[in-house]
Order: structure tokens, then C-alpha cells, then sequence
């Protein structure tokens, strides 16, 4: 059990009629919030948690079964197995909640100029209240297939991926061309405009490739430092569509939107 939990409360969670592979839902018994406390029974154990910012209880216990009943929920559990993550497949943990929950999240998306994203739709993004991160849900068209989350107490990595896809992120409509950015928030920050296309790092894989082959002309603007690796991008992009080098002095979501938008239509427009 948590360390941060009272010692009474597993055996709150024991005595709760829960069906076998079922969940509760309440208010948390620890710190009163009003249906933050969730409660789930695998068969055998149950595992819970309050999803209050401000509330860190959480722990598992073994659930007593008898054998027949544990071979039951055995077998229910097998049968009800989550289909094993792939690149197409991603189920959002319940620690993702609406962004407006934090304010330090909502203050960090507007600072990196993505809030206009994620009000108008180009963006879906989340706060995670159990490692403390701001959320971009990575899709494949309208499928949920990962996200990556950016940490908000200076934790390591920086920039956290929560599957195992190699989908980049994408913010915004493409019919003017994609821009190929490092990280979400720069994607977001150029959405206005062109599509944002994050590859989430500075590596060009045969999946981002496939995917900017659709955009009409593609435009590599990753941070100065990663100039070379910008160059051999457009060197291997140019064969399969239209490509240009965009030179930054500094990171589009470090740029005021009028700068930022300036400088993109500078490129497009040429």
C-alpha cells in the first residue's frame, strides 16, 4: 500500500462489494473530493486511487478468493484481456483528465502559444494528475494510437511517450503543407497556419515518411542545434515530396504568434 495512504483504508477497500473485473467510483474516504476515488478488482487484487491533484492516496491489496471463485475470475479475466498495445492500439489511462483541472497545466499550454489549438479542436490535450504532465494525444486520423506528455515539476524525461507507436503528432489541417517540428507544443504552435508534424525527437522513421507523403509540400524546421539532421530529412523527404529547410533562430513556441506567423507564411508564400 501507498505510504501516503492511512492504514485503515485497505481494509475500506476490502470490504466493498465489487464484482470481480468491475470498478467503483466515489468520493475519496481520505480527503472528501467528490467522485475522485476509483476502485478496481482484477480477479485478484484491487488496485485504487484518488485522481485529485492535491490527494496522493493510492495501493493494491489481494482480494480473498475461494478456489472455485478464483478460477472463475481467472477465466474471466482471460477472456476479457485487453487486446496486447500495437502501434493501432492505445486505451487512455484514467489518470487523464481535462486540462482545465490544473491551472499550472493550462498556464504551460498557453505559454507555448497551443491553447488556441486545443480550444479550437487541432488538438487533444490532457493533464495527467498521476506524473504530473501535460498531455498530447497522438491519433492516426481519428484513432487514439499514443500520447506524450511534458513534465510540469522538472522531472526526467522531459518529454514522456506513453505507447509505443511511432505515429508522429499531428495539430491542424494540411491543405497548405506540413511543418516538421521536434516536440507537440511546436506542432501546436504552427497549426494556425500549416499542419504541425511532430516527430517527437529529431529521427525520421519510415512512419513519419509515409505519413508526410500526403501533404501537398513539407517544410523541416527543427531546433538549431539539429541542423544536419534537418538536411539529411529534407535530402530523403525531397524524393517523395515537395521539401524546404526552415532555418529557426529560435523554437516556433518560443515566438510570439504574429512572429510566428510571419515567418511561416514568409516560407509558404515564396
Amino acid at each position: 500500500m501507498d505510504m501516503k495512504s492511512p492504514s485503515w483504508l485497505q481494509g475500506y477497500v476490502e470490504s466493498l462489494d465489487i464484482q470481480p473485473l468491475g470498478r467503483y467510483r466515489s468520493d475519496c474516504p481520505v480527503c472528501a473530493r467528490k467522485n475522485t476515488f476509483s476502485v478496481s478488482d482484477d480477479g485478484l487484487q484491487r488496485l485504487w486511487y484518488c485522481f485529485h491533484a492535491d490527494c496522493n492516496v493510492s495501493g493494491r491489496t489481494g482480494v480473498t478468493l475461494t478456489k472455485d471463485f478464483a478460477k472463475h475470475a481467472l477465466s474471466r479475466s482471460q477472456a476479457n484481456a485487453p487486446v496486447p498495445r500495437t502501434n493501432n492500439t492505445y486505451e487512455l489511462p484514467d489518470t487523464f483528465v481535462s486540462l482545465s483541472r490544473n491551472l499550472d497545466a493550462e498556464l504551460y499550454v498557453r505559454s507555448v502559444y497551443a491553447y488556441d489549438a486545443y480550444l479550437s479542436g487541432r488538438a487533444d490535450i490532457r493533464y495527467d494528475f498521476k506524473r504530473n504532465r501535460v498531455v498530447f494525444i497522438v491519433k492516426d486520423g481519428k484513432k487514439v494510437v499514443d500520447a506524450v506528455g511534458r513534465s510540469m515539476d522538472g522531472r526526467s524525461p522531459k518529454w514522456y511517450r506513453y505507447g509505443n507507436s511511432k505515429c508522429p503528432f499531428v495539430s491542424g489541417n494540411g491543405e497548405r503543407g506540413a511543418c516538421v517540428v521536434e516536440d507537440a507544443a511546436s506542432a501546436c504552435s504552427v497549426s494556425g497556419v500549416v499542419a504541425g508534424v511532430a516527430i517527437l525527437g529529431t529521427n525520421l522513421l519510415d512512419d513519419h515518411i509515409q505519413h508526410l507523403s500526403k501533404y501537398p509540400r513539407v517544410f523541416v524546421a527543427l531546433d538549431k542545434d539539429a541542423t544536419d539532421k534537418a538536411v539529411d530529412m529534407v535530402k530523403t523527404l525531397c524524393r517523395i515530396v515537395p521539401t524546404k529547410l526552415m532555418v529557426l533562430s529560435r523554437d516556433f513556441k518560443n515566438m510570439t504568434k504574429d512572429e510566428r506567423d510571419d515567418y511561416l507564411r514568409n516560407y509558404i508564400d515564396r
